[in-house]
């Protein structure tokens, strides 16, 4: 842990409690019931794949949600501090990504959002600011491929109806819109990419490149008439992984006046045996550097505390979604200091230790995306 003062302990403590705090990508909080983790257990003993399992524990906790047999998933809320997050839809089915897992998890959510008056789906701005007016949790919906729409723009107003406002153009690998980061050759933007770009920007839609090729990040920051968003990364010079992101880019999204969500996932920012806050630290001070203040955030992408027989499972369908040996995946790994999505408050406590104003820190949880929010989708 980072070494603060009584004053400096008082002063992250009242800035967390009374800032706007979003993180622009994290999944909901990780709970599981005694009935979820025997049936876990019965689903591995029967050898079940994967995306069933995960299916069913969705299940059982959405009903469980709903019926307020869940205090758990409220109480990680509250020690979060949290008041929005972006959380990502249809990642997970028989093929990832896919349509029909994209229309499963939605539909789970709006059962969510009708069955618990303290969460909020947001689809303006003047929703976040809602929730947190009201002590209300709120979640954006989005996608972090566009598999799920195929090449069919109407399939994008769809989802926008059904609540989604961050679409991510690409996950790892190649689609039909352009390259992944962690493919072997980035050709950039399809046509069929502009085309896209164009609809979104009519639409409202952020437009995302957490995930994307550095050929097609740069091109869809060109391409795009709204500022674009990049919200879960880091710099790849601090840290040389595909998942990175150049001084290039982050000084192209500066120019457009984007937005850059620093990440804690332990083994992207670091190479190192041990992640700690000081990484998370060094990446944000990066991003501030090239970008200024107004222009970056925090989007975890991290902080779910899953039983060891769903992490062992976890890891092994990473390469499904483009992950390669190299790339050091592993559920199980922590960063000293974040040691689950429950440690956000010490997100802040890093930020005072860093030197950050109370301004800057503001800025740094929430203001600056509710910003680009409000610009790019009203």
């Amino acid at each position: 842990m980072l070494p603060l003062t009584a004053a400096q302990e008082a002063r992250a403590a009242t800035l967390h409690r009374e800032a706007l705090v979003i993180d622009t990508l994290s999944g909901e909080p990780s709970v599981f019931s005694p009935e979820m983790l025997a049936r876990l257990d019965e689903l591995v003993a029967r050898q079940t794949p994967l995306p069933d399992i995960l299916d069913e524990l969705d299940r059982m906790a959405t009903d469980a949600l709903v019926a307020d047999r869940l205090p758990e998933y409220w109480a990680w809320w509250e020690t979060s501090g949290v008041d929005v997050i972006s959380a990502t839809q249809g990642a997970f089915g028989r093929i990832p990504f896919s349509y029909e897992a994209a229309v499963r998890d939605l539909a789970r959510m709006t059962r969510k959002f009708d069955g618990c008056d303290r969460l909020l789906k947001v689809t303006r701005a003047a929703d976040i600011e809602r929730a947190k007016a009201e002590g209300r949790r709120g979640i954006i919906l989005n996608f972090q491929n566009t598999t799920a729409i195929g090449q069919d723009l109407a399939l994008l107003d769809f989802f926008y109806d059904l609540g989604v406002r961050i679409v991510q153009l690409t996950y790892n690998t190649q689609n039909f819109v352009g390259a992944g980061c962690t493919e072997r050759h980035d050709g950039g933007l399809t046509h069929f990419g502009l085309r896209l770009i164009r609809h979104m920007n009519d639409r409202g839609i952020l437009i995302d490149l957490s995930h994307c090729g550095l050929r097609t990040t740069l091109e869809a920051i060109d391409a795009s008439r709204h500022p674009v968003a990049i919200t879960h990364a880091f710099s790849r010079e601090l840290s040389p992984h595909d998942r990175g992101k150049t001084d290039e880019i982050l000084r192209a999204l500066a120019r457009r006046d984007g937005y850059f969500g620093v990440l804690v996932v332990p083994f992207f920012i670091t190479g190192e045996p041990k992640a700690t806050l000081h990484h998370f630290l060094a990446h944000v001070d990066r991003a501030v550097e090239i970008m200024g203040i107004d222009r970056v955030g925090i989007g975890t992408d991290w902080g779910a505390v899953f039983p060891k027989p769903l992490e062992a499972l976890l890891d092994a369908e990473m390469a499904r979604f483009g992950f390669r040996p190299e790339h050091r995946t592993s559920w199980g790994a922590r960063v000293e200091g974040y040691q689950s999505w429950r440690d956000w408050p010490n997100l802040t406590r890093a930020l005072v230790w860093r030197g950050y104003s109370d301004n800057e820190i503001i800025k740094l949880l929430g203001a600056n995306f509710l910003r680009i929010f409000r610009d790019v989708v009203g």
